[in-house]
């Protein structure tokens, strides 16, 4: 965990799924930024169709299928970025990468699949820095160490969704967004450590001894195919101040439907963190509310 001065405040705005953007005032990043939504049907792990609410107006997608954009919804909510991290190439977090990159010029940081994905899209070369897991670079307002990570264990375990996401000429249908590898992600930014995760998994020897100021959590109910995931987490982290719930809701649905179902889930990962480390804040932001850091380490929601 930072000590020192030369705090900044820092905003955190939920975008849904495992979506984020993150700012200093300056520069702005986002994480897994997935807004489009898509109405799925026949996906090959968990929920396998997207869940049905009466008038929906969103067509039906089938995973052999390529899915639009919501280009509303994001230009909407994301009128400017300066770089794109990628947990992980599933189509609920990396489809909408190309459209915000072209769209505004953002960097994008991610697995080789990530970077096909971008590549697939049109996004320039100079746009696109390809990682693996090990990395720790330094860009002119923060640093990003990235960390060797692991998906969920889906579909009672016999989750299957290996590979690599190739260069095509043709648009990606649902089904070929493998994920394409797991990663997590260390940002040090307005003199913070902001941990991120982008799936309920993690290898505990590559977090072991962080102490980040504030942890994104996934917190979706695939953890508990995890060992003791909450709670050995917390350990590793040496249990910090500030934990955001992330991957909570029922991407399936569109934005605007009710997610009580999801939100009731969640108190249960709520109360794992409190057993675990009782000092704990914890943050179950709803979509598009943004969470403010200020200079002392105090969060709160401000929208």
């Amino acid at each position: 965990m930072t000590d020192g001065g030369n705090m900044r405040p820092l905003r955190f705005t939920h975008f849904g799924a495992a979506g984020w953007k993150i700012t200093d005032g300056e520069t702005v990043i986002l994480l897994d930024p997935y807004l489009s939504r898509v109405r799925f049907q026949g996906r090959r792990y968990g929920p396998h169709d997207a869940t049905e609410v009466p008038d929906d107006p969103r067509p039906v997608v089938k995973m052999s299928e390529p899915a639009g954009h919501d280009t509303a919804t994001i230009d909407r909510h994301v009128p400017e970025a300066d770089f794109i991290i990628l947990s992980h190439s599933h189509f609920n977090h990396a489809m909408d990468v190309p459209y915000i990159a072209n769209k505004t010029g953002a960097v994008v940081i991610g697995t080789e699949s990530t970077c096909n994905i971008a590549i697939n899209g049109g996004v320039p070369d100079e746009q696109i820095h390809a990682v693996r897991g090990g990395e720790d670079y330094q860009y002119e307002t923060f640093s990003i160490r990235v960390i060797p990570s692991l998906h969920s264990a889906l579909s009672c375990k016999l989750y299957k969704d290996f590979g690599t996401i190739p260069v095509q000429d043709e648009p990606l249908c649902l089904d070929d967004y493998v994920e394409g590898g797991t990663l997590a992600y260390l940002i040090r930014m307005g003199g913070r450590e902001i941990l991120l995760f982008g799936s309920m998994n993690f290898i505990e020897r590559e977090i072991d001894g962080l102490r980040p100021d504030v942890a994104f959590i996934a917190s979706a109910p695939p953890r508990l195919d995890i060992h003791d995931y909450t709670a050995r987490l917390m350990r590793c982290l040496g249990n910090p101040p500030l934990v955001v719930a992330t991957h909570w809701d029922d991407q399936g649905l569109p934005f605007g439907a009710p997610q009580d179902k999801a939100l009731a889930h969640t108190e249960g990962f709520i109360q794992e963190v409190k057993a675990a480390s009782p000092e704990t804040e914890v943050f179950v932001p709803r979509h598009f509310q943004t969470l403010a850091l200020d200079a002392q380490g105090r969060m709160r929601v401000v929208d």
